[in-house]
């Protein structure tokens, strides 16, 4: 870490001559790369941190400007301690302007609890399928959960998230989505669509009928899968719900390599059939009380979309004090 803080020190004050520039490339560097609000801590006070300045005053150097019980503050950013967790490029920033200033280096950033343990999904279908062409797994980066909004600083973070973030980065993917016939962004002609308008109206072998056909075309077509089970939890009830969101989880898994870790977002639309089958898979489980694993696999869902899986989340709670599903 102190050779990275060295190297930090110096990028930040390369073109800048005298402690009157260095301070404003060090102002700038906080705009650039830091991330607000964190939470800091002042004389034991806890306050948001929301900017860092600079008034040109080289006496006092760089300023926090603090928010608490909705006032604002300006201290030095020397007076100023993290009192939680914050992105590491915030920290090594917070940790360089220090050293520059001659102050007292910071305590090491805390590590994850060693009771977290790193996530695996688990996978759920006992159904085996036959997949000669797996579904592509795109990769789309790293998912960092200090880049998500996980309500306003101060505010209790439900402690089941508190693990997911404490896991740290993971990597992201878009799951590839095969609906027969459809070109990419050709919305207009979308039978999954079309076979719910009819579901909705009513017809509902009509709507079956649509979407077996795209399966008769191609099994992997995992939405089709989701939605056969989605016309059956409604029509006919969860047993036979079940093994519609099962096969769909199954084609979905069997395109997962093993030791899958990642995160699929619900953001990214073809994702969406496999995360649908998995919650319509846990909601049968529910209704049909098998707590164990109706819980199990809302925890998945969880994990694989941690900022778009509310519903999964709002559904563990009754789950855990074994009560009974009721349609909503």
């Amino acid at each position: 870490m102190t050779d990275q803080i060295d190297e930090l020190i110096e990028g930040v004050t390369v073109d800048a001559y005298g402690a009157d520039e260095q301070l404003w490339s060090f102002r700038q560097a906080f705009e650039d790369n830091a991330r607000f609000p964190f939470v800091g801590r002042v004389v034991g006070v806890e306050v948001d941190v929301i900017q860092v300045d600079f008034d040109g005053d080289e006496r006092h150097g760089l300023v926090a400007v603090c928010r608490r019980a909705g006032e604002r503050h300006t201290i030095s950013l020397l007076d100023l301690t993290p009192a939680g967790p914050m992105p590491l490029d915030t920290w090594q920033l917070l940790e360089a302007y220090r050293r520059w200033s001659g102050a007292a280096p910071l305590a090491p950033p805390a590590p994850a609890p060693a009771s977290v343990t790193p996530w695996m999904y688990p996978r759920f279908a006992t159904i085996a399928v036959d997949i000669e062409s797996p579904l592509a797994l795109n990769p789309m980066g790293d998912w960092d959960p200090t880049d998500e909004y996980w309500g306003e600083p101060g505010d209790a973070v439900d402690p089941f998230y508190e693990d997911v973030i404490a896991a740290g980065v993971r990597p992201c993917f878009e799951m590839e989505q095969v609906i027969p016939g459809v070109q990419p962004d050709d919305w207009d002609a979308d039978p999954i669509l079309e076979a719910m308008d009819l579901h909705h109206a009513g017809h509902h072998r009509a709507a079956t009928r649509l979407l077996e056909g795209l399966l008769a075309i191609d099994v992997r077509c995992v939405d089709a899968w989701a939605h056969l089970g989605l016309v059956a939890f409604e029509i006919r009830g969860p047993g036979p719900a079940a093994k519609f969101y099962e096969t769909g989880v199954a084609f979905a898994e069997a395109s997962l390599p093993p030791g899958f870790a990642g995160v699929l977002p619900r953001g990214m639309i073809d994702n969406r059939p496999f995360l649908r089958c998995l919650h319509g898979l846990a909601l049968c489980a529910w209704r049909q009380r098998r707590w164990d694993d109706a819980e199990a696999i809302f925890i998945a869902r969880i994990w694989l979309d941690p900022t778009g899986s509310y519903d999964a989340l709002a559904c563990l709670e009754p789950v855990r004090d074994r009560q009974r599903w009721t349609r909503p």
